[in-house]
């Protein structure tokens, strides 16, 4: 009975017509599809709209000129410091490049360091402001006898992070006790340097470096001050001035460095 019911329902058609219905249905179910699909990205660009620019900004690096000259993580941090006088010369304000903030920068000294990346972070990018609106990177390096990987795979356990209840940013590590390094050595080369990036391409750069790999950074060690106008309040920021401060009585805060960086060596590629 069932199949009559149907013979008699698909006799009132054509098979042509039969078979533009079913394109029709085929043609409007797509178009369905494709709009929940441009919904859902524009719903997905709206919700990480920091990462997307984030991204366009910071997406591409292009190398400045090229060198021969090898890039030696056993060498010291090369450190200069400025007099009182080319401090105040040396003084400018920063224009951040995530948003509108403004900060003073008062260089300290000019500073060269080569190493191993141990660990990295950037993800506190467009979540706040001051600090957070010059230090776009956070860098954890090695240098000297440390500065080997296998040693550090075996020994070392290291992260990088910022505490988002008080907005400080860490560098935290530990190692095996059969290091065959003392702890005064241990703590003396390595370091976490929050970079102020001189433009959007040393930022790229800085997107470039993975665990392990050697880099060389140039640029000056600085003071920031940052004036919140709302509040009336002004806050600032201390660069420590020595790889062998480790707690909060340094001059930093933490014994991190905070980089103004111009040059960053990649491999044989030079960003300027």
């Amino acid at each position: 009975m069932d199949d009559e019911i149907d013979n008699r329902t698909f006799r009132d058609f054509t098979e042509a017509e039969i078979d533009s219905k079913l394109q029709a249905d085929v043609e409007l179910h797509n178009k369905k599809v494709k709009r929940n699909i441009i919904i859902a990205v524009i719903l997905l660009l709206f919700l990480f709209r920091g990462t997307v620019i984030y991204w366009a900004k910071f997406g591409i690096a292009i190398p400045t000129r090229y060198t021969k000259e090898y890039i030696d993580v056993t060498k010291e941090p090369v450190q200069t410091n400025y007099t009182e006088a080319e401090k105040k010369k040396k003084k400018f304000v920063y224009h951040s490049l995530i948003n509108k903030g403004t900060m003073e920068i008062t260089p300290q000294a000019h500073y060269v360091i080569s190493g191993k990346v141990i660990a990295y972070n950037h993800d506190f990018l467009f979540i706040s402001k001051f600090f957070d609106s010059a230090a776009l990177y956070d860098l954890g390096t090695a240098w000297g006898k440390l500065a080997d990987k296998k040693l550090l795979k075996k020994y070392v356990k290291v992260y990088s992070e910022k505490v988002q209840l008080t907005g400080a940013r860490r560098l935290n590590w530990s190692w095996h006790s059969d290091i065959p390094y003392s702890e005064e050595y241990i703590t003396s080369h390595l370091s976490h340097t929050h970079i102020i990036p001189a433009n959007r391409n040393i930022m790229a750069a800085m997107l470039k470096l993975r665990d392990y790999q050697d880099f060389k950074l140039e640029g000056e060690l600085v003071d920031m001050t940052a004036k919140d106008t709302r509040e009336n309040k002004i806050y600032m920021y201390k660069t420590s001035l020595s790889r062998t401060d480790t707690d909060r009585t340094s001059r930093g805060f933490g014994a991190c460095e905070t980089m103004y960086v111009t040059k960053v060596q990649i491999g044989n590629k030079i960003y300027e």
